[in-house]
């Protein structure tokens, strides 16, 4: 019985090892879900698990060579112990995640922007029409907007206002 917990053990350490090295280079780095219960109930969960169960039935066994009933018991508590602590490293790299936030409306007054294209003139605000390139933390977008003042292609200009869909620059 002894030569089961060891091979087990061997296994899924092994599977454990493999996995580890290939996240490195990027062969098995699927850290990117939304961490419900089927990040844990998983063959990843799983292999924690049986690490857990079968490296301390595989200690046990090697140090006293005897498994009482009561040794399954703390095996089992240890493999879910192994879960959750991969729950936990789980839930900290997620926390690692850094996602851009993507800036639109008012959130984009007081950013410069460069003049991309004249569209004309509004003769009934007296307002020219343009269309600015602006940085919105992912990127650079094209948006629509107007001026009481004349600029040329190129200029730089900042937005002062978002009214009505377009930018007051």
């Amino acid at each position: 019985m002894e030569q089961i917990y060891y091979l087990v053990a061997v296994i899924v350490y092994g599977i454990f090892i493999v996995r580890f090295i290939l996240s490195w280079v990027g062969g098995d780095f699927d850290i990117d879900t939304d961490l419900d219960i089927s990040d844990v109930v998983s063959f990843k969960g799983a292999t924690h698990f049986l690490m857990g169960f079968f490296g301390w039935l595989s200690v046990k066994c090697g140090i006293t060579h005897n498994i009482e009933w009561w040794d399954y018991l703390i095996a089992f508590g240890l493999g879910i112990l192994f879960v959750i602590s991969l729950y936990f490293v789980y839930k900290f790299m997620m926390s690692l995640e850094c996602k851009p936030r993507v800036a639109t409306g008012k959130q984009l007054i007081g950013r410069t922007g460069k003049i991309y294209l004249f569209e004309g003139y509004e003769s009934i605000e007296e307002m020219h029409k343009y269309t600015i390139l602006v940085n919105n933390n992912i990127g650079m977008i094209e948006c629509p907007a107007k001026s009481s003042n004349q600029y040329a292609i190129g200029d730089t200009v900042v937005i002062s206002d978002f009214v009505n869909a377009y930018y007051i620059i």
